[in-house]
């Protein structure tokens, strides 16, 4: 059975989706919000530019509609053409032409060629052709309007029209060109280098260090053609990346309130299906522990060293073994510690589970005595030293671990780990022949005339674990005097 959340980390976690939740949808609602604001402002710009354009055109035409009613009911026409640039400021020259184009009366001389149709002049209402250069150098564009018999052409000044959408669309956010008739620009706001760059397809244009969007519409019959080059602000991309980052987190909020939830990777489903029984077979004491501070498992040696604590499985790590912050909010302390109990000192080694990256929980291995046996082993050291006998301490393996000096004057030197079989045949026989015994063996090596004792050493289990050899010259004492005195009455 999974062991359910607590209230209080059920409504944590609660809490935490619900706030990220309503963030997260407030971002979404702010970016719509954000991006209808600027496809408005982008839209009026537009519509801006459209509108200009538009009342420019459509006033070009009212303009030379009226002119050609002025000159109709003049008498001299030629009277008339002279008196149009006083009609209005922009108008620059004036011209009556008969069917075939032919110019029949002007203000002044044609520095060109009109840019007229090629179908035949229109006989209702008002032509814009193309843009060209007029008398004194200006741009200008000409509009042709019918007469009675004739047309009238008048050569307009675009440079108001240039200056005002120029000034309009100063900055750098949003820019605007105006072409006529094809490529002919009519306003171009970038240098003029960057012009022959600019073939009317891009979708993306470079001015500098800065990038433009482009877009364009038609506007007026025969269409002008306008470009519209907003700033790139990656909105979009910056809108997307948000978006993600927040969804990434609420997942990662409710995946971790499900494994919570569920004991989805926790140490308890981990180890669920693990044996541990194979722990109590060992002499250390082995607990593991969840990443909550709780112990899964103990062994029986653990039990054993912490039995005035009772049960352990189900207790807090913390309570069992005091300075081990192993509790949710406290750091982890791994590696070798130290272990004071009511009796003794105990060290123990704290590492952590780690699954995919994730700490699932801890496994702690307590010994239980490795100091004094240490420090045990070196009492024995110095024993065999002060013997008076020879002493040898032969392993399992039948290899000399410890020799003192007075082994090595009967044997002859003997280097740790030597086989016994090296240093005296007949004593290597004798031990392979009464190993197993429980009792302990004389021995007389007639090779060296030396007597001894052999002791044979087991361990907790009964196990074979070496060989002891006490060895003397025939004669000598067994157990050496307490003091001179009694060594020389003895003697004596």
């Amino acid at each position: 059975m999974k062991k359910p959340l607590t209230v209080n980390s059920a409504w944590l976690m609660f809490i935490m989706l619900f706030f990220l939740s309503i963030i997260t949808m407030l971002f979404v609602v702010e970016f719509r919000f954000l991006k209808g604001i600027m496809n408005d402002y982008e839209e009026t710009i537009r519509q801006v530019a459209i509108n200009k354009t538009s009342f420019f055109l459509n006033n070009l035409q009212g303009i030379a509609e009226g002119a050609a009613q002025k000159v109709d009911g003049h008498a001299d026409r030629n009277a008339a053409l002279k008196e149009l640039p006083l009609f209005d400021h922009r108008i620059t020259g004036a011209y009556i032409l008969d069917a075939s184009g032919r110019v029949k009366n002007q203000t002044g001389p044609l520095t060109g060629d009109l840019p007229l149709p090629k179908s035949r002049l229109p006989r209702q209402g008002s032509l814009i052709l193309g843009v060209h250069t007029g008398n004194n150098g200006q741009t200008v564009v000409t509009v042709v309007t019918p007469l009675e018999k004739d047309w009238l052409a008048l050569d307009f000044s675009i440079m108001d029209f240039q200056q005002e959408l120029t000034q309009e669309f100063l900055g750098n956010t949003c820019k605007v060109a105006v072409f006529a008739g094809g490529k002919t620009p009519v306003v171009w706001p970038f240098e003029r280098e960057l012009l022959d760059q600019f073939s009317g397809r891009e979708e993306k244009f470079y001015a500098g260090q800065l990038t433009y969007d482009v877009s364009s519409v038609t506007v007026g019959d025969p269409p002008w053609q306008l470009y519209f080059f907003l700033r790139e602000n990656n909105f979009d991309a910056y809108r997307i990346i948000t978006i993600m980052l927040l969804l990434f987190a609420l997942y990662c909020c409710l995946y971790q309130f499900l494994v919570e939830l569920w004991g989805v990777n926790s140490a308890r489903t981990y180890f669920e299906n693990i044996d541990f029984n194979i722990f109590n077979h060992v002499h250390e004491g082995v607990i593991i522990s969840n990443n909550a501070g709780r112990i899964l498992f103990a062994n029986q040696a653990a039990h054993d060293i912490f039995s005035a604590k009772g049960p352990l499985k189900g207790a807090k790590l913390r309570e069992v073994l005091g300075h081990i912050g192993d509790t949710p909010g406290e750091k982890n302390r791994y590696g070798t510690l130290t272990l004071k109990t009511a009796d003794r000192l105990l060290e123990a080694i704290h590492s952590p589970i780690v699954k995919k990256g994730k700490v699932l929980g801890a496994v702690t291995v307590i010994g239980t005595g490795g100091r004094e046996e240490e420090t045990c082993g070196r009492v024995l050291c110095r024993l065999m030293e002060a013997l008076p006998q020879g002493a040898i301490y032969v392993d399992r393996n039948h290899r000399v671990i410890q020799a003192n000096l007075m082994a090595r004057c009967y044997l002859g030197s003997m280097e740790t780990g030597i086989s016994i079989d090296a240093v005296d045949p007949e004593l290597a026989g004798f031990i392979y022949r009464n190993m197993g015994s429980r009792s302990v063996k004389r021995v007389h090596l007639n090779s060296r005339n030396l007597n001894g004792e052999v002791i044979f050493v087991y361990d907790e289990e009964g196990i074979y674990a070496g060989t002891l050899v006490l060895l003397e010259a025939p004669g000598q004492e067994v157990y050496p005097a307490s003091t001179p005195e009694q060594a020389g009455a003895k003697t004596g």
